[in-house]
């Protein structure tokens, strides 16, 4: 049987060792039986081939849709060979995929077949992280445990060394961001050799030494993706403060008015009446009291600034530029006294109005004095 010399290469076996062929299947078919039919081949695997950096993986994962049913288990390995100097990028991984397309295996119905559909999901390298089989659907990685399991494979052989450089950063990145995407304790990482004679990941390669420091990157991740807090801001927390030690005294304004919304320009505390009709020299006006807050140094008390200066030159300390004068309101050089009794034009001409009591007016004033 032509088929059958085939097979012999396939599984490693010469003229010498063709007794084994009349052993009965067990596992994987390394013992093919006479009685078998020649295997069915199966379609060319299908596989990703992308590399990604370690941030870009994260990035990919984070936005994977992930159906049900969920893996279980997550599977660490050690590709042995390829070794991390024979390791070519694609062309490596490529020939990883021929590779896979020769193994022989039975399907549930106990038929030989030659080629396998799927392999192990990610390929983790110095220059990468290289996606193979599908991370959303089951994959091959350790016979009799593939299904609702994932698997990685580390580039290299680590029998008698420890991954170090970019190798274990990326699988470090790799191992974490799915475990949080899968919904996967770390703590429950499977190594090939927990079901198999095989030493893979690597005998150096203990979960002592891997998992914790899966654990910390994992620790960072979520820290990192939780809502940042703002820094505190000293002078509105200043401002709330003096409002909370004159609430007996305010009223509650509407916030929709032309004067709050100037109040608040001006830095003034709190209004402490609502808005007054009043008449000044046959001109209709509306007024309305607020609250102005004056600070001074205990140390210092003749250096008075009202809330507002204050809060300015704290602004300006820190390297803010003074903000535009709003239109309609006084600038800097509109409050300048060239003849110094502490009083601009514009304070003199309100000073010289008369102020009479409020005529009858249509809309009745509703506020109160406290």
């Amino acid at each position: 049987m032509r088929w059958l010399s085939k097979v012999k290469r396939v599984v490693g076996q010469d003229k010498s060792s063709a007794g084994a062929l009349d052993q009965p299947a067990v596992g994987l078919p390394d013992r093919v039986l006479q009685t078998d039919a020649p295997p069915i081949k199966s379609p060319p695997m299908q596989i990703d081939g992308r590399c990604m950096s370690a941030d870009e993986f994260v990035q990919y994962i984070e936005g994977l849709e992930m159906p049900d049913p969920l893996p279980t288990r997550f599977f660490l390995h050690h590709t042995w060979i390829p070794t991390r100097e024979s390791w070519k990028g694609h062309s490596t991984l490529l020939a990883m995929k021929r590779h896979y397309e020769k193994q022989l295996w039975r399907d549930s119905q106990g038929r030989l077949r030659e080629g396998w559909t799927v392999g192990p999901h990610v390929f983790v390298a110095k220059d990468g992280i290289w996606l193979f089989s599908d991370i959303r659907y089951d994959g091959v990685g350790v016979y009799g445990h593939n299904y609702l399991s994932r698997h990685l494979e580390m580039v290299g052989n680590y029998n008698d060394e420890l991954p170090t450089g970019e190798t274990l950063k990326n699988t470090i990145v790799a191992l974490g961001v799915l475990h949080e995407k899968l919904g996967l304790d770390i703590r429950n990482l499977y190594f090939h050799r927990d079901f198999s004679s095989k030493s893979c990941p690597g005998w150096a390669m203990q979960k002592s030494w891997i998992i914790p420091q899966v654990e910390r990157w994992i620790q960072e991740y979520r820290a990192s993706r939780q809502p940042q807090v703002p820094p505190v801001d000293e002078l509105a927390s200043l401002r709330a403060a003096l409002e909370r030690l004159v609430a007996d005294l305010l009223v509650d304004p509407d916030l929709e008015s032309t004067l709050t919304s100037a109040a608040e320009q001006r830095g003034l505390v709190g209004a402490l009446t609502q808005q007054i009709p009043v008449e000044i020299d046959e001109q209709g006006h509306m007024v309305q009291f607020f609250v102005e807050a004056l600070l001074a140094p205990s140390h210092q008390q003749d250096e008075v600034l009202s809330l507002g200066e204050f809060e300015h030159a704290r602004h300006s300390d820190d390297g803010d530029e003074p903000a535009a004068p709003e239109a309609g309101e006084p600038s800097d050089d509109d409050d300048q006294d060239p003849k110094g009794d502490g009083r601009s034009q514009t304070k003199r001409s309100l000073g010289s109005l008369r102020l009479k009591a409020p005529p009858t007016d249509p809309h009745e004033f509703t506020g109160r004095i406290r």
